[in-house]
């Protein structure tokens, strides 16, 4: 055990930083660039694409997603009986684009 004192959220927070680690990647976005896209300094965004995650709330990584042209979907919905305790679960969906050729 970690000693983490808020684990669940603290694995949310890591899981929504990958997500905005890959659409930076994805870019091929430099820290700098993507930064300034963000509204963020060299730092920080230096901070949350090396996981020291401390300084982010779950609210403002929603806004740095929205920066990046990225829409949120929450869904509470109840735990059924016999499972596991609750939990929190995020997903990245990611848009395949289908091309159609003209003939």
């Amino acid at each position: 055990d970690l000693e983490i004192p808020n684990p669940e959220e603290y694995l949310a927070k890591a899981r929504l930083a990958g997500i905005i680690y890959d659409i930076i990647a994805e870019r091929k976005l430099k820290y700098g660039k993507a930064a300034k896209q963000l509204d963020m300094s060299k730092s920080e965004i230096t901070a949350l694409l090396n996981g020291r995650l401390d300084d982010f709330s779950i609210e403002r990584l929603f806004g740095l997603l929205r920066k990046l042209d990225r829409d949120i979907e929450i869904v509470v919905r109840e735990r059924p009986e016999d499972t596991p305790p609750a939990e929190i679960n995020i997903m990245a969906q990611e848009l395949e684009k289908n091309y159609q050729q003209s003939d």
